[in-house]
């Protein structure tokens, strides 16, 4: 009997520490695979630790959220490291650094460094230099967004064939002169928006034509134009008013949040689009209505959506000179 009780006693011991050093799959208390922490990554260069904080700073993502897809030794051919910036001068000097491919989500970025990581400059990053930002407070504003909504995708030293900075609008007159400036383009709600500038950032001329209107002639001998661009700013002209011609006003003056909906939902649907609804060429007191449209998608308006699209310019300007 005592035998056994002792073999019992055994097989429990045994059993017990089986159990021990094999624990079982399932756990009373399961882990929360949100609270794993993705291992970071081991055994990186100076260079390349400097370029993931970078990144990590500018996505405002965690470190460990980004990878190393590749790096390659380079020799840069000036201080920038081979990215130019607007407004930034880059000494003609060799500087032997890395060229840093890094993966964040489905994005990849890439990154130019010096031999120790100590100076770091992002392709596509560019830098808002005075100009720059005097363009998005102005672009932000018109379309009733934070200026961190914008990114300048662009920017560009040029020269100007005119006194308008390349770009006219109705009844300016252009001095036929070269005139120093920049072409900056930035990009919110998915659409991007060219500016003109001189080189000095007093004179900023939106570039990227939205809407076009002009009512010309019949009875009443109307002489109305109404320019629009895409970045928001409305130019009225009409020989009638005592106001200047060519005033310009923007979207926030004149459009309510809902007008502007409809707008820019027009611009990325529709392609070009012109309308012509004019009075036949033999009419006396013939009265000439045109519209266009500069849209950058794909599709052409229905007959119903052109007559809301004349509806619209025209309480545009009306509101314009009300």
């Amino acid at each position: 009997m005592k035998r056994i009780l002792l073999v019992l006693v055994l097989i429990l011991i045994l059993s017990a520490c089986a159990s021990a050093a094999n624990p079982t799959q399932q756990s009373l208390f399961p882990v929360d695979d949100e609270q794993i922490t993705p291992t970071p990554q081991i055994d990186l260069t100076p260079a390349e630790q400097a370029a993931i904080s970078h990144l990590s700073a500018t996505l405002n993502l965690p470190a460990n959220q980004i990878s190393v897809v590749s790096t390659e030794a380079v020799e840069w051919p000036d201080g920038c490291l081979g990215v130019q910036q607007p407004g930034v001068m880059c000494t003609e000097a060799i500087v032997p650094g890395y060229k840093i491919i890094l993966q964040a989500g489905d994005e990849q970025y890439e990154l130019h460094t010096n031999k120790s990581g100590s100076q770091i400059a992002q392709v596509g990053e560019t830098s808002l230099g005075a100009v720059e930002e005097t363009v998005a407070a102005q672009l932000a504003s018109n379309l009733g967004l934070d200026v961190d909504d914008i990114v300048v995708v662009s920017s560009k030293d040029v020269e100007f064939p005119d006194s308008c900075l390349g770009v006219a609008v109705w009844d300016e007159m252009c001095a036929q002169v070269v005139s120093p400036g920049k072409i900056i383009v930035l990009k919110a709600n998915g659409l991007e928006f060219e500016y003109h500038t001189s080189q000095d950032g007093r004179r900023v001329q939106p570039a990227t034509l939205a809407l076009t209107w002009t009512r010309d002639g019949g009875i009443a001998g109307f002489c109305d134009q109404l320019t629009v661009f895409l970045s928001g700013e409305v130019y009225g002209s009409n020989c009638r008013s005592q106001q200047p011609e060519a005033t310009m006003k923007t979207f926030g003056d004149l459009l309510s949040a809902t007008e502007q909906k409809q707008f820019f939902a027009w611009t990325k649907e529709y392609s070009q689009v012109s309308l012509d609804i004019s009075d036949p060429v033999m009419a006396a007191d013939r009265m000439v209505v045109t519209l266009e449209l500069f849209g950058v998608g794909g599709d052409q308006p229905t007959s119903v959506d052109e007559q809301v699209m004349l509806e619209f310019a025209q309480s545009l300007y009306a509101t314009f000179f009300r």
